[in-house]
């Protein structure tokens, strides 16, 4: 009966997705480093350095680096074992999904090598990369994260991001454009 429902649901609402938006404002004040922390190295990285990593996943990350783009690795004994990277401006307006004014980015992708998972580079690299940003003038930042991805938002949340909005996104009947709701 319950797989039945989810059809049924499925078929007149369509395809949905529910994420939290997480910001930082310049004026929060620094986020404390997780003890676990102290030995990684965090800051700016070049789509180079990306590519020539020899962790295949790091390496696919790349893409993300570029024009209107602010990359930042973790690195642990000189290796790379996390990246983020923020967009602003032209490069992040194609994907729209929370609007952007001047001086502000989105993180828009963090990952953590699989080996490194569970020793706190994600909040560190995120608490590191956010100060860089608002010494280079941006005065707020977001990210969305699945709703209940909840290492995600333990680590947004150990850097000291808060909770802005829950965007809901429905696609009843297939529509072009999904039908998008922001509860604050």
């Amino acid at each position: 009966m319950k797989a039945l429902l989810k059809q049924l649901a499925k078929a007149l609402l369509g395809d949905y997705s529910i994420y939290r938006v997480l910001q930082r404002g310049a004026g929060a004040g620094p986020a404390p480093m997780p003890p676990q922390a102290a030995g990684y190295v965090i800051g700016p990285v070049q789509r180079a350095e990306i590519e020539d990593c020899p962790d295949p996943v790091m390496r696919e990350q790349a893409f993300y680096a570029g024009e209107g783009a602010h990359a930042y690795a973790c690195r642990d004994a000189g290796q790379i074992v996390g990246l983020c990277f923020y967009w602003y401006g032209e490069r992040y307006r194609p994907r729209g999904f929370w609007p952007l004014q001047d001086k502000q980015a989105k993180l828009v992708q963090i990952i953590t090598s699989p080996a490194m998972r569970g020793r706190k580079v994600a909040p560190a690299l995120i608490a590191a990369s956010a100060a860089d940003m608002a010494a280079q003038g941006f005065d707020c930042l977001f990210a969305r994260v699945w709703h209940n991805n909840h290492p995600s938002l333990r680590a947004f949340a150990a850097a000291g991001w808060r909770r802005r909005a829950l965007v809901v996104e429905l696609n009843p009947l297939r529509r072009a454009r999904p039908w998008r709701l922001r509860l604050r």
